[in-house]
């Protein structure tokens, strides 16, 4: 082979060299940019809550704990349960409070008929009685009382037993109007009980009215209370990076709780 067709082939190698060189530096070059861009497409920053709680049982997270948009972080299920079940009894009272009170009816009116008839009667029989007594005496008046004694000794005897039955009827109508008077002031005694009764009721009815407007304004309170118990719900996706406890009172315990999150 001549020397000439050396130095031909020698140039060619050297060429299919160089080419396969820059061909396999331009594959890293493209391989190394992918990388580049992959790591610098996530960006993280955090994000702090601050949670009010009343134990840190109410607390649904811990530190390293990775959480998802929509999971709970706080929930106050002790204090929730409590108020519900305050709420329920509050309730119930105030069911109980708001029956009626039981009816007050008002003291008849007496007519004091049996009353009045038997002092009509008992008037009615003294006043006969009376007019035969006043006959017996009126035929007696211009005669001699020997005579009478003697010789019209029985009409003395009628006479006697018609004064007797008179006294009786007497006595009769004074039971009659005793028992009439009777009847009139067990009537005024009853209204007197009565306005005792009328005053103890409205008492009764005002005490309810105090006891249902107090159980109502507890039971708003209640419910008031209730709807500031909201649950907290993560609105990032992320890790939990830190639980930290800031205060505590006699109620509630503030705790901050720092998120790191992560953005395309």
């Amino acid at each position: 082979m001549q020397p000439s067709t050396y130095k031909l082939l020698g140039y060619l190698l050297l060429g299919i060299g160089v080419y396969a060189f820059l061909n396999a530096n331009n594959t890293d070059l493209q391989a190394n940019s992918t990388v580049t861009e992959q790591q610098t497409t996530y960006k993280r920053n955090r994000h702090t809550i601050t949670l009010v709680l009343s134990q840190l049982s109410d607390l649904k997270v811990e530190e390293g704990q990775r959480i998802n948009v929509g999971d709970v972080i706080s929930d106050r299920t002790s204090e929730r349960t409590k108020l519900q079940a305050k709420k329920q009894r509050l309730e119930a009272s105030l069911t109980r409070a708001r029956l009626p009170l039981r009816e007050l009816k008002p003291v008849p009116e007496p007519k004091f008929q049996s009353e009045l008839a038997a002092l009509k009667q008992a008037q009615f029989q003294l006043d006969a009685i009376a007019r035969q007594v006043k006959n017996f005496d009126h035929s007696f008046y211009h005669k001699d009382p020997w005579h009478v004694q003697v010789f019209e000794s029985e009409k003395v005897q009628q006479l006697a037993d018609l004064k007797r039955r008179e006294l009786e009827a007497s006595i009769n109508l004074e039971k009659a109007i005793a028992r009439l008077d009777e009847a009139k002031l067990n009537y005024q005694k009853q209204q007197y009980e009565h306005s005792l009764k009328v005053s103890d009721y409205q008492t009764l009815m005002q005490r309810q009215q105090t006891q249902i407007t107090s159980l109502q304004s507890q039971l708003d309170k209640v419910d008031e209370e209730l709807e500031q118990l909201t649950s907290v719900y993560s609105p990032y996706r992320g890790k939990v990076r830190r639980v930290k406890v800031l205060n505590q009172s006699e109620r509630d315990i503030n705790v901050e709780v720092t998120l790191d999150i992560r953005d395309r």
